[in-house]
């Protein structure tokens, strides 16, 4: 079995490719970091903006659910 020997240019070169693979991860990685805050606050946002809606349906809800209790009552009289 023949071991490849490198020389030192090929060596070097390969350290090279290494060292800017690993730069790339770095930002890829920095790039996700921030793309997952900035869906979490998106996220936040709609969620806020549906409980707040959840929140005005349950008001306009509880007035419909008066206005009928009003109306039984009337019409019990």
């Amino acid at each position: 079995m023949s071991t490849a020997v490198l020389s030192e240019t090929e060596v070097l070169a390969n350290q090279k490719t290494i060292l800017q693979n690993q730069a790339l991860i770095l930002k890829n990685q920095e790039e996700i970091k921030k793309n997952q805050l900035n869906l979490i606050v998106k996220n936040q946002e709609e969620i806020k903006k549906n409980q707040d809606e959840i929140k005005k349906n349950q008001e306009a809800l509880n007035a419909i659910i008066n206005n009928q209790e009003k109306i039984l009552a009337a019409v019990r009289r």
